[in-house]
């Protein structure tokens, strides 16, 4: 019988041998090209499943059952460290241009509007469904030791997937936007190792004084940031706001029913499948700072809040982006970098927010590594943590070195990884409703047995 410390050892020996492989395929270039390609077949259950997510999520907006544990965070604490845990980085890239990309596509009827599909409720919908599932699993042990042992080893190589495209795609934004604006030519790998030192230093002081002051210090910025944009809006900014919302909330089934068209092929689906390979980090991050929580707090808290928030920014950033294209003819490569110039205190702001997304979604994810991977080890919490850390700059150092076409192979390999969380979100629910048919019949019975 293995004691915990020797389980808890073969987990990390087992998980760094399989991140080890993951690498050397990407630098080998052993993937297929076409991921995306390989996975139109799956495209349409894709796309049921995100909306089956928002349906869950919806009915689990009455579901007044609690989350185990003591309340540690307030609402403001508890939405800083949900936006900042992973998608800050997303909307920084993605923020100014992809409305006027997703303008040359006929079948688009609103830029805005679907820009807001991708970004809102949906893919938070994701989130939440299997955080609730996470929170069952643990109160209830919904699923069998086996598969548990599944879960933790693809939910471990999904949030290192994703923390490294991600990153990867942040370090070259941000490298990027230094060389554009300011001439300066900074190395993408001396970013990450600086930036992975400031995240040690912030998985270091814990949660509470490191992890939560990060997340603030960035909303906090955020928010700056978006005051800004609101004052160098175009003067039709309200206007196409309007528009976007009501676009979001008209064409959602339309923009979600998959007719297989170029875009939905290019970006909905790609979108789906980036987000599912998240689930992995952020679902279990949900569930563990939700502790004390109400069922229909945390829904509201991790889907509903943290949407409007990150509308209002991609509604501001795209309206920009599309004013740009339109009065300008900035082409869309050109306009996130146009669009930061507008006034020396942008580009300044837009840089220090995208490095401090950047920590704040790598803390977080090495917490949950730790707390998945090496939970039980006899060493001590502090070299664990600074061992994921290490581990992090190191594979997304190697994909940086090793060229876009390497941090293309490694998200291929990710996406076709992704939709096993189609079959495990299945068999979730299945043990979910078991369990839920269980405790009716105890309940039943109760009843009877009381009359």
């Amino acid at each position: 019988m293995l004691t915990q410390n020797q389980k808890a050892n073969r987990r990390i020996t087992v998980f760094t041998i399989m991140v080890s492989v993951l690498m050397l395929i990407g630098v080998l270039g052993w993937y297929p090209s076409n991921s995306l390609e390989i996975l139109k077949p799956v495209n349409s259950s894709i796309l049921w499943f995100a909306v089956a997510c928002v349906v869950f999520c919806f009915i689990n907006l009455f579901n007044k059952e609690r989350v185990p544990g003591e309340k540690e965070f307030d609402n403001n604490s508890y939405v800083s460290l949900l936006v900042t845990c992973g998608m800050g980085v997303g909307i920084m890239v993605y923020g100014f241009n992809e409305a006027p990309a997703l303008s040359q596509y006929n079948t688009v009827r609103n830029p805005l509007g679907l820009v807001l599909n991708h970004w809102i409720v949906i893919p938070w919908c994701m989130y939440c469904t299997f955080a609730i599932f996470e929170i069952y699993n643990e109160k209830y042990k919904l699923l069998p030791d086996w598969l548990n042992t599944v879960k933790t080893f693809l939910y471990g190589v999904m949030m290192m997937l994703g923390i490294a495209i991600s990153f990867a795609l942040g370090v070259n934004t941000i490298s990027d936007s230094a060389l554009h604006i300011y001439g300066i030519e900074i190395p993408s790998y001396s970013l990450v190792i600086l930036l992975g030192a400031l995240v040690t230093i912030s998985l270091m002081r814990g949660m509470h004084k490191g992890m939560k002051v990060f997340a603030k210090i960035s909303m906090y910025l955020l928010y700056f940031f978006m005051l800004v944009l609101i004052i160098l809006a175009p003067k039709d900014t309200l206007q196409s706001i309007c528009s976007g919302v009501s676009s979001f909330f008209s064409d959602f089934a339309y923009n979600n029913y998959y007719r297989g068209d170029a875009v939905q092929n290019d970006w909905t689906s790609y979108y789906w499948i980036w987000w599912m390979g998240w689930i992995a980090f952020t679902s279990p991050f949900i569930a563990r700072i939700s502790k004390g929580r109400s069922i229909r707090s945390m829904v509201f808290y991790s889907v509903i809040v943290p949407s409007i928030l990150i509308a209002a920014y991609m509604l501001l950033g795209n309206s920009i982006g599309m004013e740009l294209m339109t009065a300008e003819n900035i082409p869309v490569s050109e306009i996130p970098f146009v669009a930061i110039n507008k006034h020396w205190i942008i580009p300044v702001v837009f840089l220090v927010l995208m490095s401090m997304f950047y920590i704040t979604s790598s803390d977080s994810q090495s917490f949950m590594m730790d707390q998945m991977i090496s939970k039980g080890s006899a060493t001590p919490i502090k070299y664990r943590k600074i061992g994921w850390v290490f581990l992090e700059v190191l594979f997304v150092t190697i994909l940086l070195l090793a060229g876009n076409s390497t941090i293309s192979a490694i998200q291929g390999v990710s996406f076709l990884v992704a939709p096993a969380f189609i079959v495990f979100g299945l068999i979730y629910l299945y043990y979910f409703i078991k369990h839920y048919v269980s405790r009716n019949k105890i309940n039943k019975s109760n009843l009877l047995q009381n009359n």
